[in-house]
């Protein structure tokens, strides 16, 4: 018995750095930064152009790729562009876990911790210029604590001729921290 108690108390010394029984993460490696990027309608556009985005690769992506993703884009038959999470455009077989998007009529830049909860997962949200959205990833297999990352974003353009969108985002991959600002997270 002691070999498995020696090797708990191991595996809990990434979580756990002294004895004050607090629970504490490991310092953020990974510094947060805003990126704008284009990304295009998922249809009525080439497949080889990104679709979609994933908050834990803080890249846009292609459908014809990957099987999983964060969100999509899209322009309806009706003209309005949105955003769909994975589970509005695929049934995911979880009923937890399920990436998501929340808006906000916070602005960007004044956004400095991500939400936890409210997020909505199987919804289609019509979007607009300006609209701020704090954004929620599937639980990662890289964040041994089994939560997502989380991301804010920014519509700041669309273009109705190539069918696309542009968005500024700042995506948070360290695992266990919901800070939302440029460099290394502390929250």
């Amino acid at each position: 018995m002691t070999g498995l108690l020696v090797l708990g108390t191991a595996a809990l010394a990434g979580v756990v750095p002294s004895c004050s029984g607090d629970l504490t993460l490991n310092p953020a490696v990974y510094e947060n930064f805003t990126d704008t990027l284009q990304i295009w309608a998922a249809s009525g556009t080439p497949v080889y152009l990104p679709s979609a985005y994933l908050i834990a690769s803080k890249r846009a992506v292609r459908l014809d790729q990957l099987t999983y993703f964060d969100f999509i884009y899209d322009i309806t038959p009706e003209g309005e562009h949105v955003l769909l999470p994975l589970g509005a455009v695929a049934n995911t077989g979880r009923t937890t876990g399920n990436p998501g998007l929340l808006p906000t009529t916070i602005p960007f830049d004044s956004i400095l911790v991500a939400e936890q909860t409210g997020y909505l997962t199987t919804d289609t949200l019509r979007i607009r210029v300006g609209d701020t959205f704090y954004a929620r990833s599937q639980v990662s297999s890289s964040c041994f604590l089994g939560i997502p990352y989380y991301a804010k974003l920014q519509v700041l353009g669309v273009n109705d001729e190539d069918r696309s969108l542009w968005i500024q985002v700042l995506s948070n991959i360290n695992c266990g921290y919901r800070g939302l600002e440029p460099g290394l997270p502390k929250k």
